[in-house]
């Protein structure tokens, strides 16, 4: 079918074209808002800067298809083989994209604001730039559960989405918004994250090994029982952070800010937290073995029942520091 017939039949008010095969058709700025395409071969379309909100791709081929500045909103995306397609710029806005198949898409400076990201396999993809305020990514019953290994997240827009769960190793977030983001029980092992911006981010329960925090804004998050062996935080504002009951081991956080942050229970052995800010912080019951407070700033700090007796604090301040048999240090 060519284009000047899909054009003419709904223009003539027939909007049901399921199960059509048009491969490599141009539709290039054509409106086809609300037409059902469902179960429809696209394969290397072109439907740059078309009209396509609230249409039913559900289960179509739309791989290496070109969507660039498209209008998606509101789209039936659900199952859509979209592998390695170029939607540059295209708007997704609130697009059912469930269960997608996306990897290796370009979703550069895309608008994915609350949109329907459960169980989509994004791994590979550019989401440079990328809105996805609001969009969710969670897991649900181990039954929907994003994949975004590997993916391009560099200075995208996520704040308040919902990662719960997802598959985040190795995703470069440098420089991203990721404030008030969920990433509760999430892989972000190997990730890159610095320069990111996660004020009241949740990272409870994350695994976190080896992932990068350097120069990242974590003030007031969440991430009990998270586990950062390795991890490099180095400069990075942790103020208020609760990080209870969490793994630390041969983790760098050198001149880090951690103000008020709660260690509690907290295994710190081998970490090197020297010349960081530790003002108030507490460390009730946490395991500092061998690790490095040389320079650190613990002023007023709580080290309740920790065990500090091979940890280094050359240089260290201690004024006002509660030790571990509870006396105040002078």
């Amino acid at each position: 079918m060519t284009p000047q017939e899909i054009l003419k039949r709904y223009a003539a008010g027939q909007i049901n074209f399921k199960g059509f095969s048009l491969n490599g058709i141009n539709l290039s700025k054509a409106d086809l808002i609300g037409a059902n395409l469902q179960l429809t071969d696209m394969e290397s379309a072109n439907l740059s800067f078309a009209y396509l909100s609230r249409v039913n791709f559900q289960q179509s081929n739309l791989s290496r298809a070109q969507l660039l500045g498209a209008n998606l909103n509101q789209a039936n995306l659900i199952q859509a083989n979209l592998s390695d397609a170029n939607l540059h710029g295209a708007s997704l806005q609130g697009a059912d994209l469930r269960s997608a198949q996306l990897p290796l898409a370009d979703l550069m400076d895309a608008n994915l604001i609350e949109a329907d990201l459960r169980n989509a396999d994004l791994s590979g993809a550019n989401l440079t730039g990328a809105c996805l305020r609001g969009a969710n990514l969670r897991q649900e019953d181990r039954k929907y559960v994003a994949n975004l290994r590997g993916a391009n997240l560099r200075q995208a827009d996520l704040e308040g989405a919902n990662l719960r769960g997802a598959d985040l190793a190795y995703v470069d977030f440098r420089e991203a918004n990721l404030a008030n983001v969920s990433f509760q029980f999430a892989d972000l092992r190997g990730a890159n994250l610095s320069k990111a911006y996660l004020r009241s981010a949740n990272f409870s329960d994350a695994k976190m090994t080896t992932v990068n925090l350097e120069d990242a804004d974590l003030t007031n998050v969440r991430a009990n029982r998270v586990d950062l062996s390795e991890a490099r935080l180095n400069r990075a504002i942790l103020i208020d952070i609760r990080l209870a009951d969490a793994t630390l081991l041969d983790a760098s956080l050198q001149d880090t800010v951690i103000n008020r942050g709660n260690l509690n229970l907290s295994d710190l052995s081998h970490a090197n937290f020297s010349r960081a800010q530790l003002k108030s912080a507490t460390f009730v019951e946490a395991y500092l073995g061998r690790t490095n407070l040389t320079g650190a700033d613990l002023t007023d700090a709580i080290l309740t029942r920790a065990e500090i007796s091979s940890a280094v604090f050359i240089e260290a301040i201690l004024t006002g520091t509660t030790m571990p048999d509870g006396s105040i240090h002078q």
